[in-house]
Protein backbone atom coordinates (compact mmCIF):
# COMPACT_ATOMS: atom_id res chain seq x y z
CA UNK A 1 0.00 0.00 0.00
CA UNK A 2 1.57 3.65 -0.83
CA UNK A 3 2.04 5.75 1.50
CA UNK A 4 -0.78 8.95 1.39
CA UNK A 5 0.79 12.11 -0.14
CA UNK A 6 2.43 15.41 1.68
CA UNK A 7 -0.84 17.80 1.05
CA UNK A 8 1.33 21.16 1.71
CA UNK A 9 5.17 21.43 0.89
CA UNK A 10 7.15 24.26 2.04
CA UNK A 11 9.43 26.19 0.47
CA UNK A 12 11.48 29.20 1.24
CA UNK A 13 11.16 32.12 -1.01
CA UNK A 14 11.50 35.82 -0.93
CA UNK A 15 11.37 39.20 -3.04
CA UNK A 16 14.47 40.12 -5.16
CA UNK A 17 14.37 43.14 -6.76
CA UNK A 18 11.02 42.93 -7.59
CA UNK A 19 11.16 38.83 -8.34
CA UNK A 20 9.96 36.38 -5.96
CA UNK A 21 12.70 33.43 -5.76
CA UNK A 22 12.34 30.40 -4.70
CA UNK A 23 14.64 27.56 -3.37
CA UNK A 24 12.34 24.98 -5.34
CA UNK A 25 12.59 25.11 -9.06
CA UNK A 26 9.30 26.39 -10.44
CA UNK A 27 8.64 23.72 -12.92
CA UNK A 28 8.50 21.70 -9.42
CA UNK A 29 6.24 23.86 -8.35
CA UNK A 30 3.74 23.51 -10.61
CA UNK A 31 3.93 19.87 -11.03
CA UNK A 32 3.24 19.38 -7.55
CA UNK A 33 0.25 21.75 -7.46
CA UNK A 34 -1.51 21.17 -10.74
CA UNK A 35 -0.67 17.08 -11.02
CA UNK A 36 0.07 16.39 -7.66
CA UNK A 37 -2.59 18.11 -6.19
CA UNK A 38 -0.34 19.15 -3.23
CA UNK A 39 -0.63 22.84 -1.54
CA UNK A 40 3.24 24.72 -1.92
CA UNK A 41 3.33 27.40 0.62
CA UNK A 42 5.95 30.02 -0.43
CA UNK A 43 7.44 31.37 2.61
CA UNK A 44 8.41 34.75 3.58
CA UNK A 45 7.87 35.13 -0.45
CA UNK A 46 7.15 39.09 1.01
CA UNK A 47 8.31 41.57 3.05
CA UNK A 48 6.04 42.11 6.22
CA UNK A 49 6.64 46.08 5.28
CA UNK A 50 5.28 45.63 1.17
CA UNK A 51 2.00 44.13 2.46
CA UNK A 52 1.57 46.43 6.27
CA UNK A 53 1.82 48.92 3.19
CA UNK A 54 -0.38 48.17 0.62
CA UNK A 55 -3.23 47.16 3.07
CA UNK A 56 -3.36 50.25 5.12
CA UNK A 57 -2.77 52.52 1.48
CA UNK A 58 -5.87 50.60 -0.25
CA UNK A 59 -7.85 50.38 3.65
CA UNK A 60 -7.34 54.38 3.61
CA UNK A 61 -8.49 54.39 -0.24
CA UNK A 62 -11.53 52.65 0.86
CA UNK A 63 -12.75 55.27 3.88
CA UNK A 64 -12.48 57.86 0.80
CA UNK A 65 -13.91 56.27 -2.15
CA UNK A 66 -17.80 54.86 -1.05
CA UNK A 67 -18.62 51.59 -1.44
CA UNK A 68 -20.53 50.03 -4.43
CA UNK A 69 -23.27 48.64 -4.51
CA UNK A 70 -22.46 46.12 -7.83
CA UNK A 71 -19.35 44.91 -9.31
CA UNK A 72 -17.74 47.02 -11.89
CA UNK A 73 -15.37 45.00 -13.61
CA UNK A 74 -13.94 47.80 -15.77
CA UNK A 75 -12.66 49.32 -12.73
CA UNK A 76 -11.40 50.07 -8.92
CA UNK A 77 -14.06 49.51 -6.36
CA UNK A 78 -14.35 47.73 -3.14
CA UNK A 79 -17.64 46.28 -1.86
CA UNK A 80 -18.75 45.26 1.49
CA UNK A 81 -20.69 41.85 1.03
CA UNK A 82 -22.72 39.96 3.36
CA UNK A 83 -24.67 37.62 1.14
CA UNK A 84 -25.02 34.28 -0.80
CA UNK A 85 -23.10 34.01 -3.92
CA UNK A 86 -25.40 33.81 -6.77
CA UNK A 87 -23.55 30.98 -8.76
CA UNK A 88 -22.27 28.85 -6.14
CA UNK A 89 -24.79 29.54 -3.13
CA UNK A 90 -22.10 30.11 -0.88
CA UNK A 91 -22.52 32.47 1.96
CA UNK A 92 -19.84 34.90 2.86
CA UNK A 93 -18.80 37.86 4.98
CA UNK A 94 -16.18 40.20 3.96
CA UNK A 95 -15.00 43.15 1.93
CA UNK A 96 -13.17 43.54 -1.05
CA UNK A 97 -10.90 45.89 -2.85
CA UNK A 98 -10.71 45.12 -6.47
CA UNK A 99 -8.16 47.06 -8.78
CA UNK A 100 -9.04 45.87 -12.58
CA UNK A 101 -7.49 49.21 -13.93
CA UNK A 102 -4.88 50.06 -11.17
CA UNK A 103 -2.68 52.66 -13.08
CA UNK A 104 -6.40 54.74 -12.20
CA UNK A 105 -5.61 54.80 -8.52
CA UNK A 106 -3.78 57.93 -7.29
CA UNK A 107 0.00 57.84 -8.04
CA UNK A 108 1.33 56.83 -4.98
CA UNK A 109 -1.88 53.65 -4.29
CA UNK A 110 -0.81 52.48 -8.01
CA UNK A 111 3.00 52.27 -6.80
CA UNK A 112 2.14 50.79 -3.77
CA UNK A 113 -0.26 48.11 -5.60
CA UNK A 114 2.43 47.40 -8.30
CA UNK A 115 5.24 46.79 -5.59
CA UNK A 116 2.90 43.72 -5.02
CA UNK A 117 1.30 42.64 -8.01
CA UNK A 118 4.25 42.47 -10.16
CA UNK A 119 5.79 40.22 -8.61
CA UNK A 120 3.33 38.03 -8.55
CA UNK A 121 2.22 38.67 -12.10
CA UNK A 122 5.66 37.36 -13.09
CA UNK A 123 5.23 34.05 -10.85
CA UNK A 124 1.86 33.61 -12.27
CA UNK A 125 2.95 33.66 -15.99
CA UNK A 126 6.06 31.48 -15.25
CA UNK A 127 3.77 28.65 -13.74
CA UNK A 128 1.28 28.67 -15.81
CA UNK A 129 2.88 29.46 -19.39
CA UNK A 130 0.28 32.51 -19.44
CA UNK A 131 1.35 35.96 -20.37
CA UNK A 132 -1.51 38.11 -18.61
CA UNK A 133 -0.82 41.93 -18.45
CA UNK A 134 -2.45 44.46 -16.88
CA UNK A 135 -4.57 45.65 -18.93
CA UNK A 136 -8.49 44.99 -19.51
CA UNK A 137 -8.69 43.01 -23.59
CA UNK A 138 -11.52 43.87 -26.18
CA UNK A 139 -12.26 39.99 -25.51
CA UNK A 140 -10.81 36.64 -22.87
CA UNK A 141 -10.41 36.93 -19.50
CA UNK A 142 -7.77 39.37 -17.89
CA UNK A 143 -6.28 39.32 -14.38
CA UNK A 144 -8.23 41.28 -11.41
CA UNK A 145 -5.65 41.92 -8.62
CA UNK A 146 -7.57 41.67 -5.37
CA UNK A 147 -7.17 42.41 -1.82
CA UNK A 148 -9.86 41.20 1.18
CA UNK A 149 -10.49 42.01 4.42
CA UNK A 150 -12.75 39.33 6.69
CA UNK A 151 -13.47 41.32 9.21
CA UNK A 152 -12.60 40.59 13.14
CA UNK A 153 -16.50 39.59 14.76
CA UNK A 154 -17.32 36.72 11.53
CA UNK A 155 -15.57 37.37 8.36
CA UNK A 156 -15.69 33.74 6.50
CA UNK A 157 -16.33 32.65 2.86
CA UNK A 158 -18.07 28.94 3.14
CA UNK A 159 -17.39 26.19 1.26
CA UNK A 160 -17.11 26.77 -2.53
CA UNK A 161 -15.08 25.86 -5.83
CA UNK A 162 -13.87 27.42 -9.33
CA UNK A 163 -13.00 25.96 -13.11
CA UNK A 164 -9.72 25.05 -13.70
CA UNK A 165 -9.51 27.33 -16.53
CA UNK A 166 -8.48 30.28 -17.57
CA UNK A 167 -7.01 30.29 -13.76
CA UNK A 168 -5.07 26.66 -13.33
CA UNK A 169 -3.51 27.87 -10.67
CA UNK A 170 -4.12 30.00 -7.97
CA UNK A 171 -2.41 32.46 -5.23
CA UNK A 172 -3.55 33.49 -1.41
CA UNK A 173 -0.96 36.06 -0.22
CA UNK A 174 -1.40 36.11 3.83
CA UNK A 175 -0.85 40.12 4.47
CA UNK A 176 -1.86 39.99 8.43
CA UNK A 177 -0.10 37.81 10.83
CA UNK A 178 -1.92 35.49 13.25
CA UNK A 179 -1.87 36.47 16.80
CA UNK A 180 -0.92 39.88 16.40
CA UNK A 181 -3.94 41.52 13.82
CA UNK A 182 -6.22 38.35 14.52
CA UNK A 183 -6.29 35.18 15.86
CA UNK A 184 -9.15 33.01 14.16
CA UNK A 185 -9.59 32.39 10.38
CA UNK A 186 -8.14 30.62 7.53
CA UNK A 187 -8.33 28.99 4.69
CA UNK A 188 -9.12 25.16 4.57
CA UNK A 189 -8.95 22.62 1.06
CA UNK A 190 -10.55 19.54 0.11
CA UNK A 191 -8.38 17.11 -1.51
CA UNK A 192 -9.14 14.12 -2.70
CA UNK A 193 -11.74 13.98 0.32
CA UNK A 194 -9.37 14.32 2.76
CA UNK A 195 -9.06 18.82 4.71
CA UNK A 196 -6.26 20.59 4.64
CA UNK A 197 -6.65 23.09 7.25
CA UNK A 198 -4.15 25.81 6.58
CA UNK A 199 -5.60 28.13 9.16
CA UNK A 200 -1.88 27.62 11.21
CA UNK A 201 0.56 26.92 8.34
CA UNK A 202 0.56 30.42 7.04
CA UNK A 203 2.46 33.67 8.34
CA UNK A 204 2.44 36.96 7.04
CA UNK A 205 4.44 36.79 3.91
CA UNK A 206 3.68 33.60 2.78
CA UNK A 207 2.42 32.58 -0.55
CA UNK A 208 -0.30 29.49 -0.85
CA UNK A 209 -0.34 27.96 -4.38
CA UNK A 210 -2.85 25.87 -5.33
CA UNK A 211 -5.09 23.95 -8.22
CA UNK A 212 -7.89 26.36 -9.24
CA UNK A 213 -10.84 23.80 -8.50
CA UNK A 214 -9.89 22.20 -5.02
CA UNK A 215 -13.20 22.67 -3.14
CA UNK A 216 -12.06 25.31 -0.26
CA UNK A 217 -13.80 27.63 2.35
CA UNK A 218 -12.16 30.47 4.76
CA UNK A 219 -13.36 29.86 8.21
CA UNK A 220 -14.42 32.72 10.45
CA UNK A 221 -12.26 35.09 12.00
CA UNK A 222 -12.38 36.00 15.74
CA UNK A 223 -16.47 35.15 16.73
CA UNK A 224 -16.00 36.86 20.46
CA UNK A 225 -15.07 40.84 18.82
CA UNK A 226 -17.50 42.92 17.58
CA UNK A 227 -18.14 43.12 13.81
CA UNK A 228 -17.51 46.92 12.20
CA UNK A 229 -16.98 47.53 8.75
CA UNK A 230 -15.06 50.55 9.62
CA UNK A 231 -12.62 48.93 11.58
CA UNK A 232 -9.52 47.50 9.75
CA UNK A 233 -8.87 44.11 12.46
CA UNK A 234 -9.24 41.36 10.95
CA UNK A 235 -7.31 39.01 8.62
CA UNK A 236 -6.30 40.43 5.52
CA UNK A 237 -5.30 38.40 1.99
CA UNK A 238 -4.66 39.24 -1.71
CA UNK A 239 -5.42 37.10 -4.46
CA UNK A 240 -4.54 37.42 -8.32
CA UNK A 241 -7.75 36.08 -10.09
CA UNK A 242 -7.76 35.78 -13.37
CA UNK A 243 -10.92 35.35 -15.72
CA UNK A 244 -13.36 37.02 -17.69
CA UNK A 245 -16.62 38.60 -16.31
CA UNK A 246 -17.81 38.93 -19.90
CA UNK A 247 -17.97 34.89 -20.74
Amino acid sequence: MSPEPERVIDVEAGLRDGVIVTTMDRAEITDRVMERGQLVLLKNAFPEAVLTTARSAVADWGRQVPPAEVDDFNGNYHRRRAMVARQQQAPHVFHDYNFNVMDDAPSALAATLHDLFEPLRDLYNDLTGNAVGFAIPATGPYVHPQLIHYPAGGGFFARHWHNLSPQKLGFIVSMSQRGRDFRNGGTCFEIDGEVVDMEARQDIGDICIWRYDHPHWVTQSDLRDKFDWDSDAGRWVATFAYFDPRG
